[in-house]
């Protein structure tokens, strides 16, 4: 029997106990080949190919998830192969060299890989299409991808997996030759030491996380402000560290601490299995300490990522409708350019014409009392809307806007949106404007809003009619504003209009505004979402591969435990207890971490995170609890053998 029909054999007489390795190479395939099969998409290429921003995400994307996958596949081959010393110590007592069991070892992973390979990228096939629909529909393109098999994308995905395969058959052969039989027979019999916690550390931990939560919950428009004193960078800067160090410090310290005092509480520690409990968490703690963090910390900084990205996604209507007031406007610059972009509204059937409004706006040069919140150059002056000119455009528009009811001398002032704070706008109040080439000369303003009527002017001064009237001889400019009904789908009649209209008429076109957002904002959130789910599953996984080592490593251990009268349902109790530290440790810093993230985050844009918060935070928890009844009926499984 040659090396390669024993390799064959083992797989085939131990398909069992390679499973999970097998399984987690085909996630890792399936999950890599999907994503690099959208990026060759025809329906996907044609909506990338407008922006070379998209191109790039995509681009940046597959090298972390190939950069990802790899560490997921050799922390799923190093559980694999450290599950199997046994073994090859068992082959190597028999007589086998070492440079053959390496060869065997090799042939195992290769044909392994192979099946991997060949399952995964007929399950990435299948899903691809799914994704695709669900980007398209991220987009706001809609319909139903076809079927699309990439040989590009096989292609792609074979040469990475089979580079990632030969490391870890190299990394097989190192474990070979730097491991004595002695070892190999005694590994799984190796136990961690109790840790010894410190006081002072324990303390520490606690006080720098909530250094890192106090300075980043600090209200950014505030002079008091830690954010304000520090400057931004050096604030995240201390906010990352702080929390990074007492993350590791928590995990290591203070939880070992916890446990410890438990022990002291005679009446906790030896109620009913709580003394087996606590002794099996403490032994494995220092093992456990440093992945946990890992693990705390990556979640924190996906469900953070997840949360922003889809914030920005969920505001993305609200954007475009403040920033594209009207289905299109235009400066008019010439009559006939002015009357064959009418024309060509107005004979589109597809977004029928509602209405249209030519608005003369003035410009006016102003000096102030004071110095302005804002930033305005009075040789620029400002444009100048009357009263009723400015609630005929928000009747146009539909808006919400409250419309203007001025005295003779009280005036607007529409300021750009990122200048728009509390302070600007109570600075503004009561400000006074002397208005040049005006007989009635000062204004005082009553109102500071940010919603301007138009896509390309801000800086506007609403003032009542009768000054209004009294303005002359000053520079002026003419706005058309045009209003048709399903204003999403007019993208193709905008790029007509854009084509007879000259540069200068500084066009903008509500439908292609909003088709670039959603595809920005769509695809990132797709991205966000993809890689985050695969970071999360993954995080997942390695918790239940690390506690299935445990496990078997603990049959003996239980194995005792039956013998003094323990039965399955009190065991099971035993180890859902301890794995629940396990998972809910991970689980609870990084929703906290998240949470204070994303809620300085909000204080920051000034948006409202909630619902992106309680999705993510929703999925993440969901995904975590499968994954603990999963371990725990595993780990049971283990130790007690399967119930009949």
């Amino acid at each position: 029997m040659t090396l390669f029909d024993l390799a064959k054999k083992n797989i085939k007489h131990n398909f069992i106990h390679y499973f999970l390795y097998f399984a987690s190479m085909i996630f890792s395939i399936m999950i890599y080949y999907t994503f690099v099969s959208l990026a060759k998409d025809p329906a996907v290429i044609a909506r990338i190919d407008k922006s070379a921003k998209l191109s790039v995400a995509f681009d940046a994307s597959s090298i972390v998830l190939i950069i990802f996958v790899a560490i997921f596949i050799l922390y799923s081959n190093h559980f694999f192969t450290r599950k199997r010393k046994k073994e090859i110590g068992l082959y190597s007592l028999l007589g086998l060299r070492k440079k053959e069991i390496g060869r065997m070892l090799f042939y195992e992973n290769f044909l392994m890989g192979l099946g991997a390979l060949v399952v995964g990228i007929a399950l990435g096939t299948l899903m691809s299409k799914l994704f695709v629909t669900i980007l398209l529909r991220i987009m706001n393109i809609g319909g139903i991808s076809n079927f699309v098999f990439s040989i590009d994308a096989v292609i792609n995905t074979v040469v990475i997996f089979l580079i990632i395969t030969l490391v870890t058959s190299f990394t097989g052969y190192r474990i070979i030759y730097r491991t004595t039989l002695l070892d190999l027979f005694h590994s799984e019999s190796s136990r961690e030491k109790t840790p010894k916690s410190n006081i002072f550390l324990a303390l520490l931990s606690v006080a720098l996380i909530a250094l890192g939560y106090v300075i980043a919950l600090q209200p950014l428009e505030s002079k008091f402000s830690i954010w304000v004193k520090l400057g931004f960078g050096p604030g995240a800067l201390i906010i990352l560290i702080s929390v990074i160090l007492g993350t590791a410090l928590l995990l290591s310290n203070f939880l070992p601490f916890l446990l410890g005092q438990i022990r002291k509480n005679k009446r906790i520690f030896y109620n009913g299995t709580n003394i087996i409990s606590n002794s099996q968490l403490s032994f494995r703690i220092a093992s456990n300490a440093r992945t946990l963090a890992v693990i705390a910390i990556l979640s924190a900084t996906t469900l953070t990522a997840i949360g922003a990205i889809g914030s920005l996604y969920y505001s993305a209507n609200k954007d475009a409708d403040t920033s594209y007031p009207a289905t299109f406007e235009y400066h008019v610059v010439d009559k006939k350019s002015n009357e064959e972009a009418l024309q060509l509204v107005k004979n589109n059937k597809k977004t029928p014409f509602i209405s249209n409004q030519e608005t003369v706006v003035n410009y006016v040069k102003a000096t102030s009392d004071r110095e302005m919140p804002i930033e305005y150059e009075p040789e620029e002056g400002f444009a100048i809307l009357s009263q009723s000119q400015y609630n005929k455009l928000l009747k146009q528009e539909d808006s919400n806007v409250k419309k203007a009811n001025l005295k003779d001398h009280e005036a607007i002032l529409i300021a750009p949106s990122i200048a728009y704070t509390p302070d600007n706008e109570k600075a503004l109040k009561n400000q006074q404007f002397t208005l040049e080439n005006s007989t009635k000369q000062q204004v005082t303003l009553t109102d500071a809003r940010q919603e301007s009527p138009f896509s390309t002017i801000f800086g506007i001064l609403i003032v009542s009619d009768d000054v209004a009237a009294t303005i002359n001889n000053v520079k002026s400019t003419t706005v058309q504003t045009i209003m048709t009904e399903s204003p999403k789908d007019g993208a193709a009649l905008g790029d007509q209009m854009k084509k007879v209209l000259p540069e200068s008429a500084m066009f903008t076109s509500f439908p292609n505004g909003y088709e670039e957002i959603m595809s920005i904002s769509g695809v990132l959130l797709f991205i966000g979402m993809f890689i985050g789910l695969v970071f999360l599953a993954a995080t997942g996984s390695i918790i239940y591969f690390k506690q299935l080592t445990e496990a078997y490593n603990d049959v003996p251990t239980y194995d005792i435990l039956k013998k003094i009268g323990l039965d399955r349902k009190q065991i099971r109790k035993t180890i859902a207890k301890q794995i629940l530290v396990v998972f809910l440790v991970p689980l609870i810093l990084g929703i906290a971490h998240s949470s204070v993230a994303l809620i300085a985050l909000s204080n920051m844009l000034q948006m409202d995170l909630t619902l992106p918060v309680i999705m993510t935070t929703g999925i993440y928890t969901l995904m975590f609890i499968v994954y603990y009844f999963l371990t725990v009926n595993t780990y049971t499984n283990i130790v007690m053998g399967k119930k009949r």
